[in-house]
């Protein structure tokens, strides 16, 4: 019993060794990528993860919002599944903001002259700051890297060719198909969903429908790598999508990592863009995570 794990993991390396090889020979003869069923995508792209357990890592970033652009460096610590700390800074370099998440928590300092407050609360207020729902996972998820919001015991997916990419396209019940006017073995990767029901049966279908039951999700996975390249969320609930790219991965001795990700929310109320650079990564080094609030900030329920 106790080998079971190491041949799994041999395993999930072949598949992702022989799936590469196999498309690499087949692309240079100009054939598609060879046929792989969802799990078989998974486990190639797991086969290639790094097992971290403490991260740090320096990026500069940028938000968009109809109000402007900000732009800002941010110094992130990791301890997996455990917290996330992040100290934001602009160019001159002086701190102003910091943010520390648990699974069940959120706080954050604001030290910025004239809004200088602290908050402590839940996922509600980060959610709706981004106009869109977001846990520990989904965060930690996106700050390494990894596809967000895939439960491999729930997630029921189509597995399509796309270029020299493979997409994973979630399947979904009856009332989606009522509403975006396709099923999901007909929908293709690159397919747009937008509402084809008139307004009175999509209210009727909302009404008697869960926010989850309308929500389709795909990922897009490089054909040679599994490169995680691209998340697609579309919530047709609450009409609106969040898309996030993955580029310029690099190989390190650790494993591969993205360089360069880029996050968009599109909401009926309005849009927001946010990209960050990787400057500089490190594993392995336990860090601590100081958080502590000045006597005279006020306190806020949200931010």
């Amino acid at each position: 019993m106790r080998r079971y794990p190491y041949t799994l993991l041999f395993l999930a390396c072949l598949v992702g060794l022989l799936a590469g090889c196999s498309n690499e020979q087949r692309l240079a003869r100009g054939k598609p990528l060879r046929n792989l069923n969802p799990n078989q995508v998974l486990e190639a792209f797991e086969a290639n993860q790094i097992p971290w357990e403490w991260l740090g890592m320096k990026i500069d970033a940028s938000v968009e919002t109809a109000s402007g652009v900000d732009s800002f460096k941010a110094s992130i610590r990791m301890a997996k599944d455990s917290a996330i700390w992040v100290s934001l800074s602009p160019a001159l370099g002086v701190e102003v903001a910091r943010l520390l998440l648990e699974p069940d928590s959120v706080r954050l300092i604001s030290k910025i002259p004239g809004n200088r407050f602290h908050f402590a609360g839940d996922y509600a207020a980060l959610s709706a700051w981004a106009d869109t729902p977001l846990s520990f996972r989904d965060i930690q998820d996106i700050l390494t890297g990894r596809p967000m919001g895939i439960d491999p015991e729930f997630d029921k997916f189509n597995c399509r060719i796309d270029g020299y990419s493979y997409a994973l396209i979630s399947k979904y019940k009856r009332r989606i198909k009522r509403l975006v006017g396709v099923d999901n073995n007909a929908l293709e990767p690159q397919d747009s969903l937008g509402i084809q029901a008139t307004d009175r049966r999509y209210e009727r279908v909302r009404n008697r429908t869960e926010d989850s039951d309308l929500l389709v999700k795909r990922h897009w996975f490089d054909g040679l790598t599994f490169d995680p390249l691209q998340d697609r969320f579309d919530d047709l609930y609450y009409q609106r999508s969040l898309t996030i790219e993955r580029k310029d991965f690099s190989d390190r001795d650790e494993g591969r990592w993205p360089n360069e990700i880029r996050l968009a929310v599109t909401t009926p109320e309005g849009n927001l863009n946010m990209e960050w650079e990787l400057m500089r990564i490190r594993f392995g080094r336990a860090y601590d995570f100081p958080f502590e609030i000045p006597d005279n900030y006020e306190r806020r329920t949200g931010f």
